[in-house]
């Protein structure tokens, strides 16, 4: 019996190793949404993770239960293309269909600096939103947050660091992030897309008028290039707009993140038009879809998901919570 144990164990082993390497050049994404398999209403969470070892975390949201949560691990970098509610984290909700969240509202400290005042993140943010995540942040952490710098042509940041910080990347720029000693890392650009920017009252310090938020300035999606030749278009909030070609072609976009929730974002055939005509990627991972979108991992039918898949003319994936997804250099992804 010890014996069959021992062999079982070693193949157990065996097998593990062979899935690393095979894996070990690629990027591993990770959704963190409201429930562990499925596709959830307000999910927006994702753990970017490059070989080099920088892990980025985008848009933390509702569905990431602050800086505690087992499932995040070190966060380098949080990328945020606006400050609604539903991606900074307003409240925290694990309700796949979104409801019945506790607020954060009463602590005046949304869910984004709390998690980077706990895992000592580097913020990137378009806008008008550094200062007010740097201020936020500072009240979560209990001490002074600031920028976090930037060196050489490339603007070089350094993202193994023991203090919180945030930094302003507005459309057309780039950062190279990079852990502290390993010569290779990922490079973030902004891009900026259509939609609307606005901080949720209960964060603004001071009265608001009722009905209005603070101003934020303009909303941004990003280009992430990683080290093994994945460049990732990850659009936010946006409208589709001619000039997602452009960003397509300048950036050598292989993998598409789409926002398809139709209402606020594009819908589900406009995500569709923009994916098969202007940004034209290896593959697609189906974000924002502001519905329960799968029962048991499988996509259910009539969503606005399944609309998506049946016009999009490329491999989609959907982000089914706690699940990875596995990129190499050339955009095919697996799950």
């Amino acid at each position: 019996m010890k014996a069959q144990f021992a062999a079982a164990s070693c193949a157990a082993l065996l097998v593990g190793f062979g899935l690393a390497a095979a894996h070990a050049e690629d990027v591993i994404i990770t959704p963190l949404g409201a429930q562990n398999g499925e596709f959830c209403a307000l999910d927006r969470a994702m753990i970017f993770e490059d070989p080099s070892g920088v892990r980025i975390l985008i848009q933390p949201g509702r569905t990431v239960s602050g800086s505690d949560d087992p499932r995040l691990g070190d966060v380098h970098v949080i990328l945020l293309g606006h400050v609604h509610g539903d991606h900074i984290g307003d409240e925290i909700d694990i309700a796949c269909n979104g409801s019945g969240g506790t607020s954060l509202a009463p602590s005046g400290i949304p869910n984004i600096a709390e998690i980077a005042a706990g895992k000592n993140s580097a913020m990137l943010v378009g806008g008008e939103t550094v200062f007010w995540l740097q201020e936020r942040t500072s009240a979560a952490l209990g001490g002074p947050v600031g920028d976090c710098g930037a060196s050489g042509i490339t603007n070089l940041t350094e993202v193994s660091r023991t203090t919180p910080c945030a930094a302003t990347l507005r459309p057309g720029a780039s950062r190279e992030l990079q852990l502290d000693g390993v010569p290779t890392g990922v490079r973030v650009s902004t891009v900026a897309v259509p939609h609307s920017n606005g901080i949720p009252a209960p964060f603004v310090n001071g009265d608001l008028p009722f009905g209005l938020t603070g101003y934020a300035g303009t909303e941004t999606g990003y280009v992430i290039r990683f080290s093994n030749g994945l460049s990732v278009f990850w659009t936010s909030d946006s409208g589709f707009f001619g000039d997602m070609k452009l960003v397509s072609k300048f950036y050598k976009v292989n993998l598409a993140v789409v926002h398809i929730g139709d209402i606020f974002t594009m819908g589900p055939d406009e995500a569709a038009f923009a994916v098969n005509n202007l940004i034209k990627p290896r593959t697609v991972i189906v974000q924002h879809a502001n519905e329960i979108a799968t029962t048991g991992g499988v996509v259910n039918p009539g969503t606005r998901t399944e609309r998506f898949i049946q016009k999009a003319r490329k491999p989609v994936i959907v982000p089914l919570s706690g699940v990875p997804i596995y990129c190499d250099g050339h955009g095919k992804c697996t799950q």
